[in-house]
C-alpha cells in the first residue's frame, strides 16, 4: 500500500464519546490528559487510533478498511471483493485492536455509530439473548462481532470509543477514509492480492443497505445484502506502513478530553 501524502485540512470539533458498553476503568491516579496509571504506578500514554471503512457500492461492492495511529502515523489497510459499509467498519476496528496489544489504554475514533454500538452498548444484550436482537432476529455480522468482543476482552489494557463526524476535516479520520478508499478501489480493480488480504470470501450474515445503522440494537428490519467475509488473523510478520508526517503549517487536531473522562 503506497504512503499517502498528507494534505492540509482544518481541524474539526468532534462530539464526546457517549457509549457505555465497555466495563468502567477507574482512573483516580490519572494526573494528566492522555495517560493512565496501571497497577505498578506507571503512567501509560493513551493510544489514539482512527478507523474507517469503505464500500464502493453498498451493498455488494468492493470494501476497504483502514486504521491510522495518531501518535506516529503508522497505519494498516486491506479489503475484500465484496461486502458492506458496516462489515468494513467492523473489520477496521477489529484490526486496530489486534494491532495495539498491551496495557496502554486504547481510544478508537470512528464515524460509524453502528460499529461502536455493536462493540459496546448492544453487545451485552445480544449475548444475553443468545446472539439475537430485541426483535428476536439473529445478530448480523455475528462472526465479526464475536471476534471483536474476544479481541477487546483479551486485551490487558482498556478499550474506549469516541464517535466523530465523518467528512468534516478531521485529519486522522480523513486519512483513514482515504486509505480505506484506496484499498477498496484496489480490490475492485483486481489488485487485492491474496498475500495482502486479511479476509477470505466465505459467507456469513447480511446487514442493512445504503449505510443504514439498523434499528435500536442493530436489527436490519428484514433487509438483506451480500455476505460478510470470514475473518482470519493477519500475518505475524506483516510490517505496518507509516504515513508521511504532516506538511508544514498543517493543523493537527488536539484531543478535547481528559483521561479521567474516558478511562
Amino acid at each position: 500500500m503506497p504512503i499517502v501524502p498528507p494534505r492540509p485540512v482544518a481541524p474539526a470539533t468532534v462530539t464526546p464519546d457517549g457509549t457505555s458498553g465497555c466495563p468502567p476503568v477507574l482512573a483516580s491516579n490519572a494526573r494528566r490528559a492522555g495517560s493512565l496509571s496501571v497497577s505498578d504506578g506507571t503512567m501509560l500514554p493513551v493510544i489514539i487510533v482512527s478507523t474507517d471503512g469503505s464500500c464502493l457500492k453498498n451493498p455488494g461492492g468492493a470494501i476497504g478498511w483502514a486504521w491510522v495511529d495518531h501518535q506516529d502515523g503508522h497505519f494498516d489497510s486491506g479489503g475484500a471483493a465484496e461486502g458492506t459499509n458496516q462489515i468494513a467498519e467492523l473489520i477496521a476496528i477489529l484490526r486496530a485492536v489486534e494491532a495495539h496489544p498491551g496495557e496502554a489504554p486504547l481510544l478508537i475514533e470512528s464515524d460509524s455509530q453502528y460499529a461502536i454500538k455493536s462493540a459496546t452498548e448492544w453487545l451485552p444484550g445480544w449475548k444475553r439473548k443468545g446472539w439475537r436482537t430485541a426483535a428476536g432476529k439473529p445478530v448480523q455480522n455475528l462472526e465479526l462481532i464475536k471476534a471483536l468482543d474476544a479481541a477487546i476482552s483479551a486485551r490487558p489494557g482498556p478499550v474506549r470509543f469516541r464517535w466523530v463526524r465523518g467528512h468534516v476535516g478531521n485529519l486522522f479520520n480523513e486519512r483513514a477514509d482515504e486509505l480505506a478508499g484506496i484499498a477498496a478501489r484496489d480490490w475492485e480493480a483486481g489488485r487485492g492480492g491474496v498475500g495482502d488480504a486479511l479476509l477470505s470470501g466465505q459467507s456469513v450474515a447480511h446487514q442493512p443497505a445504503s449505510g443504514a445503522e439498523g434499528g435500536s440494537d442493530g436489527d436490519t428490519g428484514g433487509r438483506s445484502e451480500p455476505p460478510a467475509p470470514t475473518v482470519r488473523p493477519p500475518a505475524a510478520d506483516q510490517a505496518t506502513p507509516k504515513l508521511a508526517p504532516p506538511a508544514a503549517g498543517s493543523p493537527r487536531p488536539q484531543p478535547d478530553w481528559e483521561a479521567d473522562t474516558l478511562f
